[in-house]
């Protein structure tokens, strides 16, 4: 981990049209980390999503590898190499499993789509498998999967990965944590936002904790795990 920030949000106000929904936020991500995002429904990390990838206007400080973001358009983010794993999936699902993945390598010129295609199926064996198949006519973990690699063909600098655990069995849940780490170990860095507190805290090096639009805890999952006011709110009652 080289500790040098690749992400840095510092003082973020953003929502929508008169309605705002994030008060300061400040949060950073170094090169080599998986870093969680964590809190409830409304806590506004859908929010601040959407203002790193520029969907919706912000103002504050945002910077990705050194870069002002604010004034890019989220094409220009993603040229940049921060792409997104959305939450839903949002496949084509009248395309194959190979399909979907050649659409995350649209954009590239760089001669090394087909290293992808095997990097990405080495990661996820059952895609390999099922490379032929309709998207739509896939399991819901397996279509987490495709949505994960079709990410990875955009050679991501920075992989953010919305709500990764939603409606998925525990066991598929593991499995994808360990495709993280994996991810990681590759070059990658990778900024998990979710609401299963256990699965963000199992994969990731940091966490920050959102709750109205604010970031209200911030540290090691380690510690974070062991804040009270953490385990009395997402993790259970401290003993």
């Amino acid at each position: 981990m080289s500790g040098e920030e690749l992400l840095t949000v510092g003082a973020l106000h953003a929502g929508y049209g008169a309605a705002p929904v994030l008060f300061g936020v400040d949060l950073a991500v170094r090169e080599g980390e998986i870093v969680s995002l964590v809190g409830s429904n409304g806590a506004g990390k859908t929010t601040l999503l959407r203002a790193i990838s520029r969907t919706i206007p912000a103002r504050g400080v945002l910077r990705f590898a050194g870069e002002d973001l604010l004034p890019l358009s989220p094409e220009g983010a993603f040229s940049r190499g921060l792409v997104q794993v959305p939450e839903g999936r949002q496949l084509f699902g009248r395309m194959s499993v190979e399909e979907n993945l050649a659409m995350g390598a649209h954009r590239r010129r760089d001669g090394r789509v087909k290293a992808s295609f095997e990097r990405v199926y080495a990661l996820f064996p059952k895609l390999a498998e099922r490379r032929r198949q309709l998207a739509g006519n896939m399991s819901g973990g397996e279509q987490q999967m495709c949505a994960m690699a079709r990410a990875l063909m955009a050679d991501p600098r920075l992989l953010v990965v919305d709500e990764m655990s939603l409606g998925l069995a525990p066991v598929i849940v593991d499995l994808l944590l360990a495709v993280l780490r994996d991810i990681r170990a590759q070059g990658v860095t990778v900024l998990l936002v979710e609401q299963d507190v256990f699965a963000a805290f199992e994969v990731a090096d940091r966490a920050y904790v959102m709750e109205t639009g604010r970031v209200v805890r911030e540290g090691p999952v380690t510690e974070l795990a062991h804040d009270p006011a953490v385990r009395d709110a997402y993790l259970g009652a401290a003993e």
